[in-house]
């Protein structure tokens, strides 16, 4: 209920700004950025929205008012605000000026390229793949020269200080440590009880089975997995995953151990790596592999994988749809691409089967674990009994909260109280 709220009042401070900045006097270039930048988040907000609930009411006024029964509206369906969502990044693309234009403060705004690069995934969902490849390609050879990173761990918080807008960023919110502009992200991330940064809750880890998928030379596994950590007292000593608090690899991506507050490094929505793979699906499935093979390249040699080459178009589809989940993994798009490829359930029994890596001490030594070291391990993997999933499952359930104050709402198939 808390992302429904969250997501709701964006789409209300989208409209206010759309409602009454055309009637500011104002530079006319300005007005129109920044009636730009309101369209591209009120289409960024119903994206988002659209793939987790389907179908959800389309509200392009402000609302202003406390009467429940005028707040009682009705759901749209799914292709209508995916209409919407392509308007608003259309008239976006037209009136934002371009990255490179954005100098000091204004560092971090919507801009061409975000507005292009998101109206490209849009487009990719729709299944609209000409029109997805040309906005990749505009956004990949944009003026601005954007670039992957030259590490796959300089996307991210523990990659030494050159995260945030970087060459390879295109959007990502923006944070700078203080309330209300810091976040704890990173304490869903932290070992639990290691000391190190905000809090350490330790409570969002991976699977056994996903971690294992990465081949031991692709460099984002060690960016993305955190399989040891130095106790804090004493920094020589290495302590292995499975004897963290909770024994089960941890995600690194989103660290940030030297924080003692809040936290200040930005998330990102966009870059550059997802671009890239955007262009290769939409030509591979419009015109073949051969053109494709550039882009997906691109992201595997920064990865330090060899390229793709010789492969069926339905080949590279799949190896594509797997780019995307290892670039992006733990980036908040890993079940929108299961449902989009049409995958969430045909990989269902795979979440809870696994194979016990490799497992060493804090020296470096192989271990071989005795028997409760494995069922404490087990313990913490994905288990049947707790991730069933049948079809109605790739898309939400409305908050019942918000089917309680508006009984326009209709819930989901497949759902408690779905007629």
């Amino acid at each position: 209920i808390s992302i429904w709220k969250a997501i709701w009042q964006a789409v209300n401070r989208a409209n206010a700004v759309l409602d009454h900045v055309p009637g500011v006097d104002m530079d006319a270039t300005h007005k129109a950025r920044i009636l730009g930048e309101a369209k591209f988040l009120r289409a960024l907000s119903y994206f988002n929205m659209v793939r987790r609930w389907g179908g959800v009411p389309l509200i392009l006024t402000e609302t202003n008012t406390s009467n429940l029964v005028e707040l009682q509206v009705s759901r749209n369906t799914a292709d209508e605000v995916y209409q919407q969502v392509l308007t608003d990044l259309t008239e976006a693309v037209a009136s934002l000026p371009n990255k490179v234009d954005y100098t000091g403060d204004d560092i971090g705004r919507a801009s061409k390229e975000a507005a292009q690069g998101m109206l490209a995934k849009v487009q990719l969902y729709r299944k609209d793949w000409s029109n997805a490849k040309n906005n990749a390609l505009a956004v990949i050879n944009s003026p601005s020269g954007l670039d992957l990173m030259p590490e796959p761990e300089d996307n991210y918080w523990q990659g030494g200080g050159t995260a945030d807008n970087n060459v390879e960023s295109i959007f990502e919110v923006q944070y700078n440590g203080v309330d209300p502009q810091g976040h704890v992200l990173g304490n869903n991330f932290e070992p639990r009880g290691s000391g190190w940064g905000t809090g350490g809750w330790g409570s969002i880890t991976g699977s056994l089975y996903w971690m294992n998928q990465f081949d031991d030379n692709d460099k984002r596994k060690a960016a993305t997995w955190l399989t040891e950590r130095p106790l804090k007292d004493d920094p020589s000593t290495i302590i292995p995953w499975q004897d963290f608090v909770i024994p089960a690899p941890h995600i690194s991506k989103h660290r940030e151990p030297f924080s003692i507050d809040r936290m200040s490094h930005n998330v990102k929505v966009l870059r550059l790596a997802d671009v890239l793979l955007v262009a290769a699906e939409a030509i591979n499935e419009s015109e073949g592999p051969a053109g494709a093979y550039e882009y997906v390249n691109r992201v595997r040699a920064r990865a330090g994988l060899p390229d793709l080459a010789g492969l069926s178009k339905d080949q590279l589809r799949d190896s594509i749809y797997v780019e995307f989940r290892k670039e992006l993994c733990f980036e908040g798009q890993d079940y929108e691409e299961l449902v989009r490829q049409g995958r969430l359930l045909e990989q269902k029994e795979a979440y809870w089967t696994y194979t016990l890596p490799t497992l060493y001490d804090g020296e470096g030594n192989v271990l071989v674990p005795d028997q409760d070291m494995i069922d404490a391990i087990d313990a913490r993997q994905p288990n049947p009994d707790f991730y069933e999933l049948a079809p109605h499952n790739t898309i939400f359930p409305l908050p019942q909260d918000a089917l309680d104050k508006n009984p326009n709402l209709t819930q989901n198939p497949g759902y408690p109280g779905a007629g």
